[in-house]
């Protein structure tokens, strides 16, 4: 099995069929068609956000703190990206990886825009002060990064290094800052950041997990300098985001140096 997985792996180019390939060559299902190995691989992604999600409640009901349970759904649900992998990419259903952002921006918008229930456990998991409209932000904002990632980045370097900044950069610092931090710094119109949140959240956190990212979906790797440029861009621009669009405005501000760099990556 291990060796499977390896040779699998160290594919670069191999991009499509991996889940059939693989539950194939173990005999535990016969060839699936592109399009239901697709839908079987967008449920996966459906059943791994359910139990982010329950997981998240559990640490706020038993922490009684917000911070830890939002943090929590930030990066587990930004490794939504580990699931590229097994979409088959020949076919157009690939498109489906984005089944689960695409459901939850609807929610999002219906829970923090309509319904406005301060009591509802999404609310509650996903806010820092139980106000619904907090689900119009950040949350918001990341699962609409997450589908503009799996149609127009799906299985890109460009994508990988995207959701690690993201996803583990952005989604560790405030817990470093929060429980390590000592020195305090803010830009204008950006909230309060620590030095040791920006340094070993943002810039670490992006860095191991641009590695980390790339090994795991069989994409080039990026070289340590590169890495290491991009782990900087990503701390500066989280540093300086404009309060509540840090989402959105981290994506943006990387996707432009990614172009720009693009030639030499």
């Amino acid at each position: 099995l291990i060796s499977y997985l390896i040779v699998q792996y160290k594919s670069r180019i191999a991009m499509g069929g991996f889940l059939t390939n693989f539950l194939h060559h173990y005999g535990i299902v016969a060839n699936l068609p592109p399009l239901w190995n697709n839908i079987a691989c967008a449920l996966l992604t459906v059943i791994y956000i359910k139990i982010v999600m329950d997981v998240a409640s559990v640490i706020r009901k038993r922490l009684g703190c917000a911070e830890e349970s939002r943090k929590f759904v930030h990066i587990f649900a930004g490794h939504w990206i580990l699931f590229w992998r097994l979409f088959d990419a020949t076919h157009w259903s690939w498109r489906l990886n984005i089944l689960v952002p695409t459901a939850m921006s609807l929610k999002l918008f219906y829970k923090g825009a309509i319904v406005s229930d301060p009591n509802d456990i999404d609310v509650r998991t996903m806010s820092r002060s139980s106000s619904p409209s907090e689900l119009l932000y950040g949350p918001l904002q990341f699962v609409i990064v997450m589908m503009w990632m799996g149609t127009s980045k799906f299985m890109t370097m460009e994508g990988a290094i995207i959701m690690a900044a993201l996803g583990i950069g952005d989604g560790i610092a405030p817990l470093i800052g929060k429980h390590y931090g000592r020195i305090r710094y803010r830009f204008p119109f950006s909230s309060e950041k620590s030095v040791e949140g920006s340094i070993f959240g943002v810039f670490l956190g992006t860095v191991g997990g641009c590695y980390f990212y790339l090994y795991m979906l069989g994409l080039p790797m990026l070289s340590y300098g590169h890495m290491l440029m991009f782990g900087f861009l990503a701390a500066v621009t989280e540093a300086m985001a404009p309060e509540a669009l840090d989402n959105i405005f981290l994506p943006v501000v990387l996707n432009s140096a990614l172009i720009w760099f693009s030639s030499t990556l």
